[in-house]
């Protein structure tokens, strides 16, 4: 027997032996335990807000510096934008982080209900 007749009849009987009903409620029991929708609504709120706001920032950097030769000037800019970089380098380390830390307590909740 080849190996994709293995996978297909393993597959089979797996279809075959499974409870729709209650792995449909299982599953819906887990994913509501484990993935809470407002939470992933603010993750990737604070991600876009962070990507248009670097946008807008380095935008204005790069159309301000290019306009002046004042050496004042060049070095407030630099001085904005090298502090905003650190700022959003921290802000994505902590969200990072903050998603890291969920989905290992989604783990740890999986591993506890077997």
């Amino acid at each position: 027997m080849k190996l994709r007749e293995k996978i297909a009849a393993f597959l089979f009987a797996m279809i075959a032996a499974a409870n729709f009903k209650k792995l449909k409620r299982d599953f819906r029991r887990d994913v509501h335990a484990v993935v809470d929708l407002g939470v992933v609504l603010m993750i990737g709120i604070a991600f876009a807000a962070l990507m248009i706001i670097a946008y807008i920032i380095f935008t204005l950097k790069s159309q301000l510096l290019s306009a002046t030769n004042d050496t004042e000037a060049q070095s407030v800019i630099a001085n904005i934008t090298g502090n905003f970089n650190n700022a959003v380098s921290l802000i994505m380390i902590a969200i990072t982080v903050f998603i890291l830390a969920l989905a290992i307590s989604a783990l740890l909740l999986l591993r506890g209900r077997k």
